[in-house]
């Protein structure tokens, strides 16, 4: 069983403009999640003892980035996002880095939510949330 660390391996990448080129959040990101999940499809018979199902098309999940916010003038997430709700973008995942055979998921996601967020004696944070639009690809680099 491999086992990996996260902190400095992971990179995000998402284009700043839609068709743009690919540029790394990876050192603005504290946490992300990207679910792939397929919707059920129920094929359970009368004369069936219990349920049955199959996969059916992937969900458009939500992908959600958050991290401490920052306001650099065009790699940040704040320039990034902040123009960005209701435009679609490319985004890429490679959870245990970009070396050869490593895992990569890429995906067009349309940004659906920016928040900022900060409390007293806090971090002044950023919330993005992407949701799926077609086929999350998942393969290796």
């Amino acid at each position: 069983m491999a086992v990996y660390r996260v902190g400095g391996n992971s990179v995000a990448r998402i284009d700043a403009s839609a068709g743009g080129t690919l540029n790394a959040l990876t050192q603005y990101v504290n946490t992300i999640e990207v679910p792939i999940e397929y919707i059920q499809l129920d094929t359970t018979h009368f004369d069936d003892a219990s349920e049955t199902v199959i996969a059916g098309i992937q969900q458009a999940t939500q992908v959600t980035l958050r991290g401490a916010f920052d306001d650099a003038a065009t790699t940040g997430p704040d320039a990034i996002f902040s123009t960005a709700v209701g435009t679609a973008l490319s985004f890429e995942y490679n959870p245990r880095g970009t070396a050869a055979g490593a895992r990569k998921i890429n995906f067009e996601a349309l940004v659906t939510r920016y928040v900022i967020s900060g409390e007293v004696k806090g971090l002044l944070m950023y919330e993005a949330v992407l949701t799926k639009d077609g086929s999350a690809t998942v393969g290796t680099n």
